[in-house]
């Protein structure tokens, strides 16, 4: 086997522990933030959720709810990474597997962007039913847009190579 496949044979197996270990400790804080401080660390940046967390006229349930779309998208996420890197470690870089991997990470990326929104209006829209001054602030990540552009080329790249290695072994 070729010294560089095996390189990143072993790359894509240690990726896939680091890959774990970071996800456990995300995991672990955010449990503890909320079960010790009665804080939420994951995808509560918008001040109208923090004002929501604290009133004691706001159902913390229902707060937990608005935010479980995106934490499950990033549970999805770490799984989905997790087969991707698998495939690597078994050498199938190119193979159809490996493929829909990689396009259910561009999906959920997608769908990651689509639930920030909706859930930044419903959070200002619960806001706005428990208090008079409210103003919901809609801001566009332009670097998760650009992302999902990238990784959708990378998807047209590895389609086109793997083509192109299908092309050669006919050849040969």
């Amino acid at each position: 086997m070729n010294k560089n496949i095996e390189k990143l044979i072993k790359i894509s197996a240690f990726f896939r522990w680091v890959i774990l270990l970071a996800a456990t400790i995300v995991v672990v804080y955010l449990g503890y933030s909320y079960l010790v401080h009665d804080e939420i660390r994951f995808g509560s940046n918008n001040g109208l959720f923090q004002a929501l967390w604290v009133s004691p006229d706001a159902s913390q349930t229902l707060l937990l709810l608005m935010l479980s779309p995106l934490f499950i998208t990033f549970l999805l996420g770490v799984y989905w990474l997790q087969k991707l890197l698998a495939y690597y470690q078994d050498g199938l870089f190119f193979s159809d597997e490996s493929m829909h991997c990689y396009l259910w990470l561009v999906w959920l990326k997608v769908a990651a962007l689509v639930i920030e929104i909706l859930q930044t209006l419903g959070v200002g829209y619960y806001h706005k039913s428990l208090f008079e001054d409210t103003r919901i602030d809609l801001a566009l990540d332009f670097g998760n847009i650009t992302t999902i552009l990238l990784m959708l080329l990378i998807v047209y790249l590895l389609k086109a190579a793997r083509d192109f290695e299908a092309e050669n072994k006919e050849f040969v």
